[in-house]
């Protein structure tokens, strides 16, 4: 250990300065999350780090060990902080780095589909966010303090304010960057402060600075393409596809999975007028359902698609509806649960509708055009308490509606335990679950939970407490699983608005899910976990009220004060009444004795498709550029390049400053190398003092050593004029080059003389 060189109260003040730039960035991140709940953590990682590193440097101790300590806690501080209910003693166990790994695969698979701001609760995204700073921390303090940088410094956490801008909503924007420029300006001025002592001569003891403007912006132009061309194209919208894409490869027709892209609907399209609706009867309006669950998302079973084109009656009660497209893409048709009869037109070209059975899914021959009107007739199932409370599940459809995977979180079944113990009916079973997603003292409904109902989502779920129906009717079908009540995922949207005699318009912030069970005798009936939302029709036996987002076109989904105009209607549709003859063309029924087509995706008309169907998640088997390999792989690259672009610059920027300059630069090198071989020597000894001391550590040093210090005495002490530096000298362009090639001889000399170890350090600390 060497004791500090630097004023106390400088220094001090210079780390506060330093600090006040890290809350800054902190400060930041106001912008991606709700709430100001992150701002205490992050200002404690700042404290602790920054106050760390100023201790480390006043006791003495080298940044070759300082910096990692101070990384190794600031890592240690953010494991308490985050997941400190799952180390052992104080510190990281098993526990520990499962929960990290189970957080972190969550942020890595809502990422691509992320929208800000999200919820601080979510460890996965707070944690990372913490580390991002982390490393902000630390690399702005050894640049501060141990390469003595100035504006340099600052280089890191712009960076992560820079990429916390591209991400975030438009929150704090201004008073953000300014209070970021501000706390960066007093940084600035205190580093110089601090750095810029004594410029009596030329070749006097000056500060050891490490000219880092040119290198580091350099390196963080690097950095910062990397990082877009990597999350540049994953960012939320960047590829963004039709929100109901069904068009697979090879001519096969696929129905996209919906579910996974409600969040988007009810935020990025909240306002756009999709469809509208005359019905003689409120409900919610159906795309899908979705009967399979791996463990990673709700997904269709595969099956074939069949002909709209036999009679059937159908049990229940009777929904007529008409469905008039406005700016709803694809060609998935909204309607009633359950359609039995339907029919289509585009202009004057009548529609001839399919269905798929097992998903409920009502399908067009082609997709929409704005006017394209549909007539359908849905038959509800009679549902009412005591016929529920009487029905048994056994009799379900396929198994498919019961299996779970294995990988979902302990305490979903110790939930479903807890609440269904002792209850002996599946339907009281199914209301004790959903009066306890119901309970304002237990759930809140947000969309600033981000989208996903893996089992990292679901556990994530049951932490924060918070989330939108995603998440509600995804984990409230997993529950039923467990606790033996047949189940399935339907999407959709809630009834709408009414603006007409009969019409109910859809917009993009009704989009909806909600969970079907299955009930022997009666078929699937929908119940409503989702707080605010209740199905029409419905209250009889959930005992929810019919309700829905109220809050007209300005609430979650955003936007200007009036829906946004979705295309002018064609002549309008006659409206669809009791005593009207149903459409010309009902739906026919799966055989149920035909053996399920479990491998066959949605087939399209044409008898030569042969494609293969297209991932739910919309990635491409293949798995894609490897983005973060080639990232990581070009970091350490830059990383290992850096120290000699860095010396590079800085012999460079000597030489344009002049010859006394660059005679200066190698003999500091030449004392920096001597020093490292082991000399001791102090900043107050004459350059034939230096000479000595190098000639009896280092002997073969010794001859590039006395030629460079008579060079410095003549140029410290020859009076004005005397001495023409620019000569041409006797191994270089002038007597400067030849200066600088004797310092570069004393550092290969100092080089042979060091242990790997040795070299390895002063490659990565000597910026000379």
């Amino acid at each position: 250990m060497s004791r500090p060189t630097t004023p106390l109260v400088k220094d001090a003040v210079a780390t506060l300065a330093l600090g006040g730039y890290t809350v800054a960035v902190a400060v930041g991140f106001a912008r991606v999350f709700s709430g100001w709940a992150f701002l205490p953590d992050f200002v404690l990682l700042a404290l602790v780090g920054h106050g760390l590193s100023f201790a480390l440097r006043r006791a003495g101790v080298s940044g070759w060990l300082a910096i990692p300590a101070q990384a190794a806690v600031l890592v240690w501080l953010l494991g308490l902080v985050y997941y400190g209910d799952t180390l052992t003693v104080l510190v990281p166990g098993g526990a520990t780095w499962d929960a990290v790994d189970g957080q972190l695969t969550l942020v890595r698979d809502q990422f691509p589909t992320a929208v800000a701001p999200v919820l601080y609760d979510v460890v996965g995204w707070a944690s990372l966010s913490a580390l991002a700073l982390v490393l902000v921390i630390v690399m702005s303090d050894a640049f501060a303090f141990r390469a003595q940088a100035r504006g340099e410094a600052l280089v890191p956490g712009g960076v992560l304010f820079v990429f916390i801008a591209a991400l975030g909503d438009d929150r704090w924007r201004v008073a953000s960057t300014a209070l970021l420029v501000g706390t960066g300006v007093l940084a600035v001025v205190a580093l110089r402060q601090l750095h810029d002592r004594d410029r009596s001569t030329v070749l006097s003891a000056r500060r050891r600075s490490t000219s880092f403007a040119a290198p580091v912006a350099l390196a963080s132009a690097l950095v910062i393409a990397l990082l877009a061309g990597a999350i540049g194209p994953r960012i939320p919208g960047a590829g963004a596809e039709p929100i109901y894409e069904t068009k697979g490869r090879s001519g096969t027709n696929l129905i996209d999975n919906p579910l996974v892209d409600i969040r988007s609907r009810l935020t990025n399209l909240g306002n756009v007028r999709l469809f509208r609706v005359n019905a003689d009867q409120e409900a919610y309006w159906r795309l899908i359902t979705l009967a399979a669950f791996d463990g990673q998302r709700f997904t269709l079973p595969a099956s074939s698609l069949d002909e709209v084109d036999a009679p059937t009656s159908g049990d229940g009660t009777r929904i007529r509806q008409q469905v008039q497209i406005l700016a709803l893409q694809g060609d998935v048709v909204p309607a009633a649960a359950d359609p039995i009869q339907a029919s289509g037109t585009s202009g004057t070209e009548e529609l001839r509708l399919r269905q798929q059975d097992d998903s409920s899914t009502l399908l067009a021959p082609q997709d929409f055009e704005p006017g394209d009107v549909f007539d359908i007739v849905s038959v509800a199932p009679d549902a009412d308490p005591a016929t529920l409370a009487a029905a048994g599940v056994e009799n379900v459809p396929d198994d498919i509606y019961l299996e779970l995977p294995d990988n979902l979180p302990d305490v979903l079944y110790a939930e479903t335990e807890r609440l269904t113990a002792g209850i002996a009916s599946p339907y009281e079973r199914a209301l004790a679950l959903q009066s306890w997603f119901r309970d304002p003292n237990e759930f809140t409904y947000s969309l600033e939970v981000q989208s996903g109902h893996d089992a990292n989502a679901i556990e994530s779920f049951f932490q924060v407490r918070a989330g939108y129906c995603e998440q509600f009717a995804a984990t409230f079908a997993a529950m039923a699983r467990a606790a033996g009540i047949p189940s399935r995922v339907a999407v959709g949207y809630t009834p709408g608005t009414q603006e007409e005699a009969g019409w109910f318009t859809v917009i993009g912030k009704n989009a909806h899910a909600w969970p079907e069970l299955w009930f022997d005798g009666i078929g699937w009936v929908a119940f409503e976990p989702t707080p605010g939302r209740g199905a029409p029709g419905a209250e009889s036996y959930t005992g929810v009220p019919a309700q829905q987002d109220e809050t007209g076109t300005s609430g979650d989904g955003g936007g200007a004060a009036d829906p946004l105009p979705g295309p002018d209607p064609t002549a309008p549709p006659t409206v669809v009444q009791n005593d009207t003859p149903t459409p010309s063309t009902t739906i026919r029924p799966v055989d149920p004795d035909a053996p399920p087509n479990t491998n066959a995706p949605f087939q399209s008309d044409d008898p030569d498709a042969t494609g293969d169907p297209v991932p739910v998640d919309g990635t491409d088997e293949g798995g894609g550029f490897p983005w973060t390999s080639v990232v990581v792989l070009a970091l350490v690259v830059l990383a290992v390049l850096a120290p000699a672009a860095i010396r590079h610059v800085r012999r460079f920027r000597s030489r344009s400053h002049g010859p006394r300059e660059q005679v200066t630069a190698a003999w500091q090198r030449a004392r920096a190398a001597a020093a490292d071989a082991g000399v001791e020597g102090t900043p107050a000894m004459t350059p034939t003092e230096w000479t000595a001391a190098t000639a009896v550590v280092m002997p073969v040093a010794a001859r590039p050593m006395r030629s460079l210090a008579e060079v410095v005495d003549l140029v410290s002490f020859a009076p004005p004029g005397q001495l023409d530096i620019e000569r041409r000298g006797t191994f270089g362009d002038s007597l400067a080059d030849d200066c600088e090639l004797w310092a570069t001889q004393i550092g290969r000399i100092t080089t042979d003389t060091l242990t790997t170890s040795q070299r390895v350090k002063r490659y990565f600390t000597d910026f000379r």
